[in-house]
């Protein structure tokens, strides 16, 4: 047990000692060297709001008094824009970083965090810089000194923001791309809307901190950052653009041309070597607070004419257009020592656009649901008009011989009954075709009165009419047709002449017979039916 105690106590001392041996504090006496300052050190105000080192230099070396104190604090966490760096503490170098030489694009934007070693004595801490510009050389932001777990600590805490509106980005561009096909009307529209969130999904990504652990390409994410901004009142008003009347697009589409033209101006200086991108910045701030207040006016007036996407698409112009000029005024006057974009937190505003064009896209999908039922409907009574016989209500012939295909092919045992009205061209010749389009429409009555669920009425042409009794041998089927003989006979169509009907009665024997069979048998019985004398059923 005292072994253990000793251990313990042991590894205690060397915990502390070695804590308090890796602990530095800055000194507040910096100095800088240049190749302008005569080989002399010139004192510097390293203050929280830095300006550059003075002069027209890209290289220079800064130098600044350290102290042992503080065990715990010994990681220095800094950021510099365009700039490589090499960083020594009493003579020896302990970190570096980048290129001492010009690059394309620069050498990017990126933190570094160093770890101090031991210092027993007041020692130097020395920076030899290049920059890629004059006026980047020296820049230091977020210089802290501090343990290593609060670094870390202070870069997630920063990524916050962009935390919490990715998600949202990324899933915005989901929705978009799903309905991106869906209305070709509005296919221009919602292809805008999606490059929108991508560019804002790549900013944001851009903007955060964590991009330096997934690809550590700072002059790549440098640019973005940078070139983004300008591309975004570009495809944000060219959505408005599509959302406008054809009268109210004129004054948009020429806001929208000089962003562009803005971006392409930045982005030629940039190329030509004058840190364009971020040079035009105060321009493209200066932009948005003028020329949205005429892209405002057109809304207006489109939502006065009760245009629904103008009207959601209001919010977030006003919102994304806000926290833009609120960015520009936080990255100019420094309000905190970490910069923090508010623009991504606009991708919530635009979540009523994407929300309204979703419920346009329902309403119009339950519209085209409705009108294609209307149309099956309208096909369905024009197809059943088309076989009905109009006089009678039976079906037609045509109707028939597709009904009875199907039957015979559904392999269900049935009898046909084909009936004719005697002496019809008679009646016709005596009392003329409106008497005799009674006397059909009269019988077609009486039958369809005898006649039970599973059994179909068809006229066959003229005066004839074929009954279909699905599941009757021709024996049952012949008592139907008497049935319906009788109640024919009894029936007063006219108060001095009586009218009859003959059948003819055949039944299908399924694989022993054909179609062209069952209808010769059954028209071989009625035909023996007239010849008998008429006004009787004949079985075949």
């Amino acid at each position: 047990m005292k072994r253990i105690c000793v251990i313990v106590l042991c590894l205690f001392c060397m915990l502390w000692a070695g804590s308090r041996c890796e602990a530095v504090v800055i000194g507040n006496d910096w100095q800088y060297l240049t190749a302008d300052s005569q080989g002399k050190w010139k004192y510097f105000d390293f203050g929280r709001f830095q300006s550059p080192i003075p002069g027209n230099n890209r290289e220079a070396w800064l130098e600044v008094p350290i102290l042992p104190a503080e065990p715990w604090k010994n990681t220095l966490l800094f950021s510099i824009d365009g700039q490589a760096v090499e960083v020594f503490v009493d003579g020896s170098k302990v970190y570096a970083d980048g290129d001492f030489s010009s690059r394309f694009l620069g050498h990017g934007k990126k933190w570094h965090m160093v770890e101090l070693p031991y210092v027993p004595h007041e020692t130097m801490l020395l920076f030899h810089l290049y920059a890629d510009y004059p006026h980047q050389l020296g820049v230091f932001k977020n210089f802290i000194v501090d343990n290593q777990q609060n670094q870390a600590r202070r870069i997630f805490a920063v990524d916050f923001p962009y935390i919490i509106t990715l998600p949202v980005a990324v899933l915005l561009s989901m929705v978009t791309f799903m309905y991106l096909f869906n209305r070709p009307d509005r296919r221009r529209m919602n292809i805008k809307l999606l490059i929108l969130m991508l560019l804002m999904t790549l900013w944001t990504i851009s903007l955060s901190n964590v991009k330096q652990f997934l690809w550590n390409v700072p002059v790549i994410w440098r640019f973005l950052e940078n070139f983004i901004c300008y591309l975004l009142p570009v495809a944000a008003n060219s959505i408005i653009v599509e959302v406008l009347e054809e009268d109210l697009r004129l004054s948009v589409k020429r806001v929208v041309k000089i962003y562009a033209a803005l971006a392409a101006l930045a982005l030629t200086l940039e190329l030509a070597g004058f840190d364009g991108l971020v040079m035009c910045r105060q321009l493209l701030y200066a932009a948005v607070l003028c020329l949205q207040v005429f892209v405002f006016r057109n809304m207006w007036e489109a939502i006065k004419r009760k245009n629904i996407y103008a009207q959601f698409a209001m919010v977030p112009m006003i919102v994304m257009g806000g926290l833009g000029i609120a960015d520009g005024v936080l990255l100019y006057l420094h309000f905190w020592r970490w910069h923090v974009y508010l623009l991504p937190l606009g991708i919530y505003a635009c979540s009523s656009f994407v929300v309204c064009m979703v419920r346009e896209q329902v309403i119009r999908e339950r519209e085209l649901e409705a009108h294609a039922e209307e149309l099956l409907a309208e096909i369905a009574a024009t197809m059943a008009k088309a076989e009905l016989d109009e006089l009678t209500g039976c079906r037609n012939r045509g109707a028939f011989e597709d009904f009875i295909r199907q039957q015979i092919a559904g392999g269900k045992a049935f009898s046909l009954v084909m009936m004719d009205i005697d002496y019809f061209k008679e009646i016709n010749d005596h009392y003329g075709h409106e008497a005799g389009d009674r006397v059909l429409y009269q019988f077609s009555e009486v039958v369809r009165s005898q006649l039970a669920g599973k059994q179909e009425f068809f006229r066959w042409g003229g005066e004839e009419f074929v009954i279909y009794c699905q599941g009757l041998n021709r024996e049952q089927a012949r008592e139907l047709a008497e049935k319906i003989r009788h109640q024919v006979e009894i029936h007063q169509f006219f108060r001095h002449r009586q009218i009859t009907v003959s059948a003819g009665v055949a039944q299908w024997y399924d694989g022993n017979d054909s179609q062209v069979g069952i209808f010769r048998r059954m028209d071989d019985a009625l035909y023996a039916a007239k010849c008998n004398g008429r006004n009787q059923v004949v079985m075949e």
